[in-house]
């Protein structure tokens, strides 16, 4: 139905604007089959994340340009259904050389093997707190999430239901299970970081 676009930015057979209108206001009206259909177009991608970023960054990045992609449909900034493959490729280069410009200010904060202080790694009182405030922590945030982020966090990871059960049990389907969970994942790992001492506010 849709030929898949390349990783190269142009569309090899790309169906053209009558094929992809109905299809983007399918997905800016939420409909889950569209979102599928959306996320197989795009799959060649993955190659392009691969050689820029790495084998290891791939799900991340392609999951990331895929909600980024369905937001903007969904707010009405992409306006030309004919050039989503030029757009699609524009946010993924974006999403690339932010990804680079964090790895050399990573690199620049390394620390030295000099400077490493070795400790006991028994726990101590003051490390037994620690790990006591940071579960507080995850428990605040992971209460502040939106309803589904929190249900698939709290089924797949500490529940450890398997993804069929959950998408049976949220009437969701398989891609739109992974990109959630990819989401939630990232979110609550942000406001974690961001919660050290600070407050969480409610997500809804």
């Amino acid at each position: 139905m849709y030929r898949q676009i390349t990783d190269e930015g142009t569309a090899q057979g790309v169906a053209t604007l009558p094929q992809w209108t109905p299809l983007i206001r399918r997905v800016a009206a939420d409909d889950d089959g569209a979102t599928e259909e959306l996320y197989a177009a795009f799959n060649g991608l993955r190659r392009y994340f691969d050689r820029q970023l790495g084998a290891e960054c791939v799900q991340d990045a392609f999951h990331e340009v895929i909600l980024t992609l369905i937001v903007h449909i969904r707010s009405g900034r992409l306006r030309n259904p004919e050039r989503i493959a030029g757009y699609v490729m524009t946010i993924a280069r974006r999403h690339v050389a932010e990804t680079i410009r964090v790895r050399i200010r990573s690199r620049s904060h390394c620390v030295r093997a000099d400077d490493i202080e070795l400790r006991d790694r028994a726990p101590n009182a003051e490390g037994r707190l620690l790990q006591r405030e940071q579960r507080e922590i995850a428990r605040r945030v992971l209460h502040a999430m939106p309803k589904t982020d929190r249900e698939i966090l709290v089924r797949y990871y500490l529940e450890e239901q398997r993804p069929e059960v959950i998408q049976a049990a949220l009437h969701i389907t398989p891609t739109l299970f992974r990109l959630i969970k990819w989401r939630a994942k990232a979110r609550f790992t942000e406001l974690c970081r961001n919660a050290q001492g600070g407050h969480v506010e409610r997500s809804g």
